[in-house]
């Protein structure tokens, strides 16, 4: 059965968390900052409920809250969809550098060797149509192409290279609602299938059609314990 000792031990973890994430003040930040009004009711709901357990002096030793299976799944939805959300993990758009196809190849390629960057994707708007990386280059010139290239080349002059995603292994695409521990399967199924998977670009309807809204690349995944 579902007792204090199980929330207020599940409290501490998430109360834990949101000092990493948010500072020393994680939880106040949370329920006085958070953007989604849901959350900012929720944070005060659960401290609320940890105050009272955490400062029962009923002498009788009887809980003043009942906490029920409702309650414990309430609870863990809560700190499931708030610890780990593939948000805690992912480069937001903001920090990513992107590039749209007027842009010129060869300050992209100068820019991206500056910043040790291998992959980057491709704009249309807030969509990503494209990827461009060295195995772009590295196929255009194999194909007979070297000569192509000069300083004003466009990456609209390497098209199909960069919007054929049926074909590149290499990337893939999730939804902004997925947890961390999918976002691990992605790329352990992807291995297991022998596919190569750098990069996951996390969009608002989980494939090329949605918004980016970040990256998570392997790198990102192997530093998780």
């Amino acid at each position: 059965m579902y007792n204090s000792d199980d929330f207020l031990q599940r409290y501490r973890e998430f109360e834990t968390w949101a000092k990493k994430t948010y500072g020393e003040e994680g939880v106040y930040r949370l329920e006085k900052y958070h953007y989604d009004n849901k959350i900012r009711h929720s944070v005060s709901f659960f401290r609320n409920i940890r105050n009272v357990l955490s400062h029962n002096t009923n002498d009788k030793n009887e809980p003043f809250v009942i906490l029920t299976d409702a309650f414990k799944e309430r609870f863990e939805s809560f700190c499931h969809n708030l610890m780990d959300n593939i948000s805690q993990i992912y480069i937001p758009k903001e920090e990513i550098y992107t590039r749209e196809m007027h842009h010129k190849i060869l300050p992209t390629v100068n820019y991206m060797k500056k910043k040790s960057f291998s992959y980057v994707p491709i704009m249309d708007g807030n969509k990503v149509c494209g990827v461009f990386s060295e195995a772009t280059l590295f196929d255009y010139i194999g194909d007979g192409n070297a000569s192509d290239i000069d300083d004003n080349m466009l990456l609209s002059n390497m098209r199909s290279y960069l919007t054929d995603y049926s074909t590149n292994g290499s990337y893939d695409f999730a939804g902004e609602t997925a947890t961390i521990e999918e976002v691990r399967e992605i790329f352990s199924d992807a291995i297991s299938n022998g596919r190569r998977l750098d990069v996951l670009y996390i969009t608002t309807t989980g494939d090329q059609n949605g918004d980016l809204v970040g990256l998570v690349s392997v790198w990102d995944i192997s530093k998780l314990k």
